[in-house]
């Protein structure tokens, strides 16, 4: 019976820490038994529980607005951008009665950065959204939605992708804000895929906009599909298995489609603007880039661009540069108002009728190179005919002659460098010398290991960072994007780890101030169960003078597995306080300062989780803290709200069976019992699910 497991006889030892971690990645953390029976055994409590801005002055006119995103969309991969080889027949057809960009460019080849730049009309070094993960979108500037819905529109957006949770700041004006993405089934792990197809994203949506009763509305949808891995599904697996990316693309175009007949319904009378663009495209291997991200070339800066509905002309093609800062303005003066000053693009509705609009250069960036692998920034000006990127080794391209980027023709042209360094040092808001310092703060673990998942190296840059351009050229280290491409690229699951190993371990002879080559390498010893060696890799980089939040939390993570407390919690406490973002490293630590019984740290390390993000780990934690209070009722409600948000912690299931059962609640506690033995590892509570299984027997 479970008395026996109360009154210390019975002890589940090494049951799952409350953190959580990527399904498939080695455990990093420590196993440590977080539940009623371990601190009862403990004799740590005897309980005797008892049942329990905006951009216009003026109204803007009450149309409805469509913003689709396509995510990681080269402009020339759509039928109506020149590919015959896909069919995109929903694109096309908004191409026919709207206006279709020729030369749209993004402000930068990154996700969170570009969509601050596409909802606030402002560059990156001014909404200060600098790269994924790590930045959070502010209240200044003004987000579209937020405009719209303080003058009364219903709004809502529909995520594809964790990139864009709540977390980053992009939920600002949304009544609704969708972006739970789904759970594995059957899975005993606490984790989420870190993306959803297009056709999850669009069924939520359909279900808001069905739901709506005749307010003007405005809703973004986020469409993730063509980004890495490349894996549509049937039929276009099939149809496009040749060029899987084309397929990825091929599939959004589908659902994107249906998506819009359901508008059309709901919202007759052509009273919907509809815009979609992308938010940057993808290298495909073009100078030695597999993704994005860390260049400034078109192959990731030429996006498609279209805009259809009241005020815009048909079937009109548009050869002017336009950038992802004009969306707002644009928008904006399409519905009647009128962009505010702050916001640094200008309206493209000259441009419908052949007139020139202020556009003529494109502020550029990348900080990825510096904050991720230790190099050096990248910041550029793009005109309709030049592309100038300043790097340790600046480039100049005339995009009329050389539009593949190949040849640097800096050298026979010094008048225009010098222009455009000019006008980069005016619009760059860097002090003496050039120099920018920014602040940020690292993602969290669970976000780390879902942006790994999907071709990110996030989460590597300290708190605060010298912008200088003094770091190495990412040119130079296209080896190091090769090597990284066959360790977390497609086809790398079947390479075996010390081929893995060995890969990483020459980049980094190569490249030994890349902090992300040190993440990946340790963790490729840590998944081989070589944990000495993983130790050694995180003391290798602290010799180097490389020093971040997610290093120290893995060297407090090996620390707890050797046992080793004092040492884990003291990694741990540098880990946060370079990164407080880190849930996961705040629930070990948390749960370190529980098992030392240092109950205030504890419990303020959780609350500070649960301002970051619903955990159902936190929960489960302050669960206990309230049984360490003698305060069932408080625990009862933690442990309830754990479950609920996350059925398989197993952890959670026992704690509140055992408090519905100390409560007279039978019937619950036997739920939540059987939820436990039938989710509960055997390997790991194989001599507690026995005396559960008994427990339940006894309630018949």
């Amino acid at each position: 019976m479970l008395n026996s497991i109360m009154d210390g006889n019975a002890h589940p030892s090494r049951i799952r820490k409350p953190g959580r971690r990527k399904k498939g990645e080695t455990r990093l953390g420590f196993d440590k038994a977080i539940c009623i029976a371990v601190l009862l055994a403990l004799g740590s409590c005897k309980p005797s529980w008892q049942p329990a801005g905006s951009a216009s002055a003026s109204q803007l006119k009450p149309v409805n607005l469509v913003v689709v995103t396509i995510d990681t969309l080269r402009a020339d991969r759509l039928h109506c951008y020149g590919n015959k080889d896909i069919e995109t027949p929903t694109l096309d057809s908004l191409a026919l009665r709207g206006v279709l960009f020729e030369n749209a460019v993004a402000q930068t080849p990154l996700t969170p950065p570009s969509h601050a730049s596409i909802f606030t009309g402002t560059n990156p070094n001014v909404h200060h959204v600098r790269n994924t993960g790590g930045f959070a979108l502010q209240a200044s500037p003004v987000p579209i939605a937020k405009i719209l819905q303080t003058q009364g529109w219903d709004t809502a957006a529909f995520i594809g992708a964790s990139v864009l949770k709540k977390a980053s700041g992009f939920n600002q004006g949304f009544d609704v804000y969708d972006d739970q993405m789904p759970k594995p089934e059957k899975s005993l792990e606490e984790i989420e895929y870190p993306e959803r197809r297009a056709s999850v994203v669009v069924d939520h949506a359909l279900g808001w906009l069905n739901a709506q009763t005749g307010k003007p509305f405005f809703v973004w949808l986020h469409l993730y599909d063509p980004h890495e891995p490349y894996a549509p599904p049937a039929p276009f697996s099939e149809k496009y298995k040749r060029n899987l990316y084309d397929g990825e693309i091929a599939y959004a175009d589908q659902q994107l489609g249906r998506f819009l007949d359901a508008v059309a319904k709901k919202a007759p009378g052509g009273n919907t603007l509809v815009v979609v663009l992308a938010d940057h495209g993808e290298s495909l291997g073009e100078h030695g880039e597999f993704n994005h991200g860390i260049f400034l070339y078109d192959a990731t800066l030429h996006i498609p661009f279209l805009i259809a509905g009241p005020g815009v002309p048909t079937g009109v093609r548009v050869q002017q540069q336009a950038r992802t800062i004009d969306v707002l303005p644009t928008v904006l003066e399409l519905m009647g108002g009128k962009a505010s000053p702050q916001v640094q693009g200008v309206s493209l509705i000259p441009a419908f009728s052949s007139k020139n609009v202020t556009t003529t250069y494109s502020y550029e960036e990348t900080l990825y190179p510096r904050l991720n692998m230790g190099w050096s920034e990248l910041r550029g000006i793009r005109t309709a005919r030049w592309k100038y990127v300043r790097a340790p080794k600046p480039e100049l391209y005339d995009l009329t002659q050389d539009p593949g980027e190949k040849s640097n023709v800096l050298d026979a042209h010094p008048k225009e460098f010098r222009e455009f360094e000019a006008q980069l040092r005016a619009l760059s808001p860097a002090g003496a010398g050039g120099v920018e310092r920014i602040a940020s703060t690292q993602v969290d673990s669970q976000t780390m290991a879902q942006l790994k998942s999907l071709g990110y190296l996030s989460g590597m840059a300290p708190n605060e960072v010298e912008l200088n351009g003094k770091g190495a050229d990412p040119k130079a280290h296209t080896s190091t994007l090769r090597a990284f491409q066959s360790v977390l690229g497609p086809g790398s699951r079947s390479i075996p780890s010390a081929q893995r190993i060995a890969t990483l371990r020459q980049a980094l002879s190569d490249d030994s101030m890349n902090p992300s080559l040190y993440f990946y390498l340790a963790a490729e010893y840590e998944k081989a169960g070589q944990y000495g060696l993983a130790m050694g890799v995180y003391e290798q980089a602290q010799k180097q003078g490389i020093s971040n939040g997610r290093l120290l939390a893995r060297r407090g993570d090996l620390s707890l597995r050797d046992g080793k407390r004092e040492q884990a919690i003291a990694a741990y406490e540098r880990a946060a306080q370079l990164n407080p973002t880190d849930t996961g490293s705040q629930v070990n630590l948390a749960t370190a300062y529980l098992e030392e019984g240092k109950i205030a740290d504890a419990e303020r390390c959780f609350r500070w989780v649960l301002t970051i993000e619903e955990s159902a780990a936190a929960y489960n934690g302050l669960g206990l803290i309230a049984i360490q209070k003698r305060d069932a009722a408080a625990a009862r409600v933690h442990f309830e709200r754990s479950v609920a948000l996350d059925p398989n912690l197993v952890e959670a299931q026992l704690n509140l069976g055992l408090i519905y059962k100390e409560g007279g609640d039978i019937p619950r506690a036997k739920a939540c019992f059987q939820a436990f033995i039938a989710k509960a590892p055997r390997a790991q509570y194989g001599k507690l699910i026995p005396q559960v299984q008994a427990e339940v027997a006894s309630m018949r």
